[in-house]
């Protein structure tokens, strides 16, 4: 159980939040994320460097879809894992109140994910849903700041599944923008029997520190 934990945790902390605004429809936009659960390598706290390249594209102005594929899965434990989901303005922001974006992620791993880590090779899905509060900021509300709830879940032998919580910043600069995330996953369980060993307060759970980058070509900056 506690290695499903762990292939559970890495998968939910390997790229930032999808859905923090709508980048406009038609536009494109090319997206890179870098960072994961903080471990203890060699007794220092140190995020993983997980990876993730790909894209969202805006079908309206509050719609978008995104698939990404993640190489740090592919190069350090020779699994093939790729992402797909949409994302969906629900609320648009207005005064105090909050744009509210709902999100849902489908990935797909394959490779050696037997749980006692015989040589035997697989394929699973997992499903991430998140809905996210957003506020703009800055000259021309190029700024955003995000909070929200997330999930990560897997449907095979037996259900698997954790939640958390997120909280970030995107800093825009024309068509860029910088992502700077936090997430804590499963505060509430206990990870001192989870292998890698997670940095979180009081041992609960996991707590992620990731990094993302985006171009967009094309469109507007978010529906409003």
């Amino acid at each position: 159980m506690q290695r499903i934990l762990a292939v559970v945790l890495l998968g939910a902390g390997c790229s930032t939040t999808h859905g923090i605004r709508p980048i406009g429809k038609g536009a494109l936009s090319v997206d890179a994320s870098l960072g994961g659960p903080i471990t203890q390598v060699f007794g220092a706290p140190i995020p993983l460097p997980l990876s993730t390249i790909g894209a969202t594209v805006g079908v309206t102005d509050f719609t978008d879809i995104h698939a990404a594929f993640h190489p740090t899965a592919a190069a350090m434990f020779a699994v093939t894992a790729f992402d797909l989901g949409a994302s969906q303005q629900l609320l648009a922001p207005t005064g105090a109140r909050p744009r509210l974006m709902a999100d849902l992620t489908l990935l797909g791993a394959g490779g050696d994910l037997d749980p006692e880590q015989r040589p035997e090779g697989g394929f699973r899905f997992f499903f991430q849903p998140s809905v996210v509060a957003s506020w703009d900021y800055g000259k021309g509300g190029q700024h955003t700041l995000y909070t929200g709830v997330t999930g990560f879940f897997e449907a095979a032998e037996a259900f698997h599944g954790l939640g958390g919580f997120i909280l970030g910043s995107r800093l825009g600069v024309g068509r860029s923008h910088v992502d700077i995330e936090l997430k804590w996953l499963n505060p509430w369980d206990n990870n001192t029997h989870v292998v890698p060993e997670f940095s979180a307060p009081g041992n609960q759970g996991a707590v992620t520190v990731q990094f993302g980058y985006g171009f967009r070509f094309g469109g507007k900056d978010g529906a409003k």
